[in-house]
């Protein structure tokens, strides 16, 4: 009851404000589990993946934001759990593969940190690691905005991609950031390809 609240206020504000354009199917309904991943250049970005797609996603925050208790309960509420950035954190790494497991929809933002400038950095290895490691697909969406007011955030959905050939093989990290980084690659060329934002 919570989440759904809130994501309608968040819709409403979004709309009124940033004029969303969505492109691909949002219902997600071709896949179970999966990782939905993207580019990231502002904090908006969870909220509009999470407003703009008709099933809920779990989504990695950072584990500082939980040092605010208040904070910490709101965004656990909204389905997140926390991620120690910058180390191997064993028990976010459970977590996710059991959402995935259980046919939930995973968000992660390769690049690890918000990129303001809106070049695409190289990913993380985490992304390519834990979707080969659940044998779930990955559907890259590419959000292309300035985030100015009343300017419109076009989110365009890609289609999934099965990683079956990296199944049961055993790949070092650098194979998992070739990997990532290639994933990424898809959401740049539709970040290319996206109607421009005016």
């Amino acid at each position: 009851m919570f989440y759904k609240f809130a994501v309608y206020i968040c819709r409403f504000f979004l709309r009124i404000f940033y004029r969303p354009i969505i492109e691909g199917d949002n219902s997600l309904k071709t896949v179970k589990g999966c990782i939905i991943y993207s580019n990231h250049t502002c904090y908006l970005d969870p909220f509009v993946l999470g407003c703009f797609t008709k099933r809920q996603i779990k989504f990695m925050a950072k584990a500082e934001l939980y040092k605010n208790k208040l904070l910490g309960f709101i965004i656990h509420k909204l389905g997140t759990f926390p991620v120690r950035r910058g180390e191997a954190d064993i028990n976010a790494i459970k977590t996710a593969l059991r959402l995935l497991k259980n046919g939930e929809i995973l968000g992660l933002f390769p690049e690890g940190t918000r990129n303001r400038n809106g070049a695409i950095m190289d990913a993380e290895p985490g992304l390519s690691m834990i979707a080969i490691k659940a044998k779930v697909p990955v559907l890259p969406v590419a959000i292309v905005s300035t985030y100015r007011v009343f300017k419109p955030i076009s989110m365009v959905i890609g289609t999934p991609i099965y990683l079956e050939e990296f199944y049961d093989k055993k790949l070092s990290m650098d194979d998992h950031k070739e990997i990532s980084n290639s994933l990424m690659n898809k959401v740049r060329v539709m970040m290319e390809e996206a109607k421009p934002v005016l």
